[in-house]
């Protein structure tokens, strides 16, 4: 009697639905780990855009105030104690892939030699799509930000 060494049609078929239960968990975790990533990069940048223009206030450069448009998709720096849209040295900056904003506050300029902000309150950032948690962004009055 001769044996064939090899596999078997059922051997192969359990080796390959192992495989793609394996890629399908991998692919998944992957997605919510590039999901948080964007919404943390996001929530950073927005932080260093506000502490940037408290800054620059502060240092008084070019004599001016500073300050920050949050919209829903993106955030703009600009230079004076009002947002104008039009404006050429204003810097927006989009938030990642479907990240988002929300804030009862849109606008947040800082006052010269206290730094102190217009307004105090949070940003919410988060991704409406996926289930990862929100970062807070808090503004104090004292022109403070921290990310929570």
């Amino acid at each position: 009697m001769k044996y064939h060494s090899g596999y078997s049609l059922a051997e192969l078929l359990i080796v390959l639905s192992i495989l793609a239960l394996l890629g399908t968990v991998s692919i998944a975790t992957f997605a919510n780990f590039s999901r948080r990533e964007a919404m943390n990069a996001s929530a950073s940048a927005l932080a260093a855009a506000l502490r940037d223009a408290r800054a620059r206030t502060l240092a008084s450069v070019a004599g001016s105030q500073y300050g920050v448009k949050v919209d829903a998709t993106s955030f703009t720096f600009f230079k004076g104690n009002l947002f104008a849209s039009s404006t050429p040295g204003n810097i927006t900056f989009n938030y990642g892939s479907g990240v988002r904003a929300s804030s009862s506050i849109s606008t947040f300029v800082f006052e010269r030699v206290t730094g102190n902000s217009s307004a105090s309150g949070t940003i919410d950032i988060y991704q409406p799509s996926a289930s990862v948690s929100v970062k807070r962004i808090k503004i104090q009055n004292t022109g403070l930000v921290s990310i929570e």
